[in-house]
């Protein structure tokens, strides 16, 4: 480190050691008072000590004591400690609701660090002891010696929960600086907690807030080099030339590439200016292609219709040119094209910013039928209309139920979860949560700041939670939800209905065509050669559409068999019900678990949420183009499934985990009868989290204890201990 990195670093230091000092179990309060009370005897008997029945949390005890008159809640030690102190830090509820009742000082300074009840609950994130102490008048705003309220408090142990809590207290101001001028934004962005940096973002974090030696958040977030956190604040619009005081021997002060440079962290401040929209510079990035206004729409459609040029050229190369020809020719150009359409990638929104992120699978699908049509309109068609008018006829409807109900299930409703309207709304349902001890990463939704619903999972391409998601499938660019899986697999049966007319139609098609003058191959004998010769294009083009078959047939089987049962993929993957490794992943209509979002040894998008998760960012080695065609067509989740089984994606903890039974099945008939009830078939449903369940209607997306058989759907609240999909309530 240079000059301005020396004398960053011992302020840094001093911050950083009083940071951990709130956030680690075993220093800080405990150093100063829990020790020193532990290292000598008790000067009283245990039952005449008001501060060791505190700790002991022995209520009927502390009560006898006030009765008697010896002590009463405000009393204190020689350190100014109360009782309250002690039953915060070791979260007794009622008793730091009696002594409240009793008159305790809930906002009294106590120990060596000068902190008050609530800070010390916050410690040891206690969070019905915080919210009690909140709702009877604990101040947040009141700081301890070293300048830390409970919002930086909070911030420092990195505990996204908390600082939900604390973010929904009303006239809490969220940039309120400590001693040496650090917002709690720059303590999540030096810590590295990505998911704190994002929440208080959120809730209008100033980013232009400097401290005492004119660093901003992003100064801070490029001093630990989290790539998560540097993206976010330049996402929000921090200085990204903002310098910071000139120390001594300076000038001027360091610009956040200069800090970048002396941390060590440039490729990640390089990465994240990319993944904004600027140049390793700092500059906007000009779009290549002009007037476009529209980023993320231009890429969602270049995406989808891509497939249908590039399928085109391939078809017509492979039908028109020699073998030896069209076949390298083919894989030339689909490099080449790939290695354009990802060099244009890097102009694309930040969560758009890779192949699998975009509606390129689902344009892949699009264009296939696309060609298909063009090419039984114009050739098939005519020749076989006369010859073969009722296989005419269930192709044609076939194809249009096909194309119908895949457009419907790309574009319905999935069963998305409504957010709340306000702020107040959320509160009360976080109050809720933390009076029944669920407010945890299983109950409620960081991202939408809602209350999970039992049968729900948020979905990172989606960024919403989904009230009974199956899984995002990347081939209609959607979540396959309550709304519109039966919309799925309809489109899946025309799908194989079509491909099985398209066939016998082909053949006959060729069969009627007089015989070629020229040979178009010599890898055939003759007579195959000769049937080929008649129209490549053709039966190239609809060898390709019959290549659906590999996988459509599985695909329906293992989705009517889950229909069957009354589960979904991701509880299937989750062992709820036992799935063999092959059926469960081509249930997503991509062998991909990553992919399809059902790798359950992935990180969540909170995961990178407090002491519950982990903080480490491993620099990943950059991916080639078979890298990435693999992962899109799930080639590795193959080779592992292969060599490894299913088994081997998984976690020791996941294989030691017991199979649970499923709770939400009715028996087959009476499944089936709800799945194909549930609704109109030829429209979207106007209530999408809605579907029956026993002959009965529930809105999953309330659904919150899973509903005993034949005593009602009462599914708006309750904490009764059921499987969620983290296997734990």
């Amino acid at each position: 480190m240079t000059s301005r990195d020396d004398s960053a670093t011992p302020d840094l230091r001093k911050a950083s050691s009083s940071a951990s000092s709130l956030a680690d179990n075993k220093d800080g309060l405990d150093k100063v008072e829990l020790s020193d009370l532990e290292s000598s005897p008790p000067r009283l008997p245990v039952e005449q000590d008001l501060m060791q029945l505190a700790r002991l949390g022995e209520l009927r005890s502390i009560q006898r004591l006030f009765d008697s008159g010896t002590y009463n809640a405000k009393s204190i030690d020689e350190q100014g400690i109360t009782a309250l102190h002690w039953a915060a830090i070791n979260g007794y509820h009622a008793l730091c609701h009696f002594l409240i009742q009793s008159g305790a000082d809930v906002n009294a300074r106590g120990g060596d660090a000068q902190a008050t009840p609530v800070l010390w609950a916050s410690k040891r994130c206690h969070l019905q002891i915080v919210s009690l102490l909140l709702t009877n008048g604990a101040d947040p705003l009141l700081k301890d010696d070293q300048g830390y309220n409970l919002l930086h408090s909070a911030t420092l142990d990195g505990n996204i929960y908390q600082l939900v809590l604390l973010l929904h207290q009303p006239d809490l101001p969220v940039d309120v600086p400590d001693s040496q001028g650090h917002t709690s934004l720059m303590w999540a962005a030096y810590k590295g907690f990505g998911a704190c940096v994002d929440i208080l973002l959120r809730w209008g974090a100033d980013v232009h807030a400097i401290d005492e030696m004119g660093f901003t958040a992003l100064h801070w977030a490029l001093v630990k080099g989290n790539y998560l956190c540097i993206q976010k604040l330049v996402e929000y619009g921090s200085d990204r030339f903002a310098r910071s005081k000139p120390t001594e021997g300076q000038t001027e002060g360091d610009t956040p590439a200069a800090t970048a440079a002396k941390m060590k962290s440039e490729r990640q401040w390089h990465k994240a200016l990319l993944d904004s929209g600027f140049d390793e510079a700092g500059g906007p990035l000009a779009m290549p292609i002009p007037y476009i206004n529209n980023k993320r729409t231009f890429y969602k459609r270049a995406f989808f219709l891509w497939p249908f040029a590039l399928g085109g050229l391939q078809l017509w190369m492979l039908a028109a040119l020699p073998i030896y020809i069209g076949v390298p020719g083919v894989l030339i150009v689909g490099y080449a094209l790939q290695y354009l359409i990802q060099k244009l990638l890097r102009w694309a929104p930040s969560d758009m910013k890779t192949m699998h992120k975009t509606p390129f699978l689902a344009g892949i699908f699009a264009g296939t039928l696309f060609w298909v049509g063009v090419r039984y309109i114009f050739d098939v068609l005519p020749w076989t209309f006369a010859t073969n008018p009722f296989l005419n006829f269930f192709f044609v409807a076939s194809y249009l139920l096909c194309t119908y109900f895949y457009t419907l299930t790309m574009t319905a409703d999935p069963g998305y979860i409504p957010k709340s309207n306000s702020r107040g709304q959320t509160k009360k349902v976080i109050d809720e949560l933390i009076e029944h001890g669920a407010f945890d990463e299983a109950h409620f939704c960081t991202s939408c700041m809602i209350r999970k619903a039992l049968r729900s999972k948020h979905c990172r391409r989606c960024g919403r939670c989904v009230a009974r998601e199956d899984h995002h499938c990347p081939w209609v660019d959607n979540c396959v939800g309550v709304n519109n899986h039966k919309h799925f697999i309809l489109y899946v049966i025309f799908l194989i209905a079509g491909i099985g007319f398209l066939i016998r139609l082909t053949i006959a098609y060729i069969d009627i065509l007089p015989e070629p003058t020229t040979y178009q191959c010599t890898f055939l004998d003759d007579t195959l050669c000769a049937q080929f010769s008649k129209d490549p294009l053709t039966i190239l083009t609809n060898a390709w559409g019959s290549l659906q078959l590999t996988w459509t047939f599985m695909l329906l089987f293992v989705h009517l068999s889950q229909v069957a049962r009354n589960i979904t993929t991701y509880e299937t993957m989750r062992e709820q019900v036992h799935a063999g490794p092959i059926m469960t992943a081509v249930a997503t209509g991509t062998i991909s678990a990553n992919e399809a979002q059902l790798d359950i040894s992935q990180p969540s998008a909170e995961a990178s949420a407090g002491p519950l998760h982990g903080h480490g960012h491993k620099r990943k080695a950059k991916e080639g183009c078979l890298s990435q065609w693999s992962k899109l067509f799930g080639i590795d989740t193959f080779i592992t499934i292969a060599f490894q089984g299913y088994k081997g994606s998984q976690s020791l903890a996941e294989r030691k985990r017991q199979k649970k039974g499923n709770p939400w099945t009715r028996g087959i008939f009476r499944n089936c009868q709800d799945f194909w009830m549930d609704g109109p078939v030829m429209k979207r449903k106007v209530e999408g989290t809605k579907g029956l369940l026993g002959g009965e209607e529930v809105d999953y997306a309330f659904v919150y204890d899973v509903p005993r058989r034949g005593e009602g759907m009462s599914y708006r609240g309750g904490y009764e201990s059921v499987a969620t999909e983290e296997g734990e309530v």
